[in-house]
């Protein structure tokens, strides 16, 4: 995705975290079919799939496209913002509840991910400007050859 070490690293573990997100949110449903094994047949709150459905595709589509250092950031900048405004716009729908715990601490997390992706991204800007490089000599897009 990204030519940087640095940048590459913190999507390498960003990657991670998203993994352990998923397993939580997993183990967490389990729970509750568990305690409710009529709860896939109950009406629905919230829309969840449709509602995050779209949150990375766009991005997902643009780094598939070629990008530089610069632009693999502000992509991930922006997707952690759409993701960290979803889990709290939707944490806020609940009551307190055990769904609202999740919901929101998902938004926290997300929001610490947006923030190490911004400081990243300003480390970059600045260990470029050091360096004389400016944002696209080095770092062009790559593109993909046509079939």
């Amino acid at each position: 995705i990204t030519k940087d070490a640095r940048g590459r690293r913190i999507f390498e573990k960003l990657a991670e975290e998203e993994k352990e997100h998923l397993g939580t949110l997993e183990a967490r449903y389990a729970e509750l079919l568990r305690q409710d094994p009529q709860l896939e047949s109950r009406p629905t709150f919230l829309f969840f799939k449709g509602a995050a459905n779209g949150l990375f595709a766009a991005g997902a589509e643009q780094l598939a496209g070629g990008v530089n250092d610069r632009e693999a950031l502000m992509i991930g900048i922006k997707c952690e913002r759409g993701s960290h405004r979803f889990f709290k716009r939707y944490g806020e729908k609940f009551e307190d509840s055990e769904g609202k715990k999740i919901f929101l601490e998902f938004a926290d997390e997300e929001r610490a991910h947006l923030e190490l992706l911004i400081r990243e991204y300003r480390s970059l800007v600045e260990r470029q400007r050091r360096r004389g490089t400016p944002a696209t000599d080095g770092n062009k897009p790559r593109r993909r050859a046509n079939a």
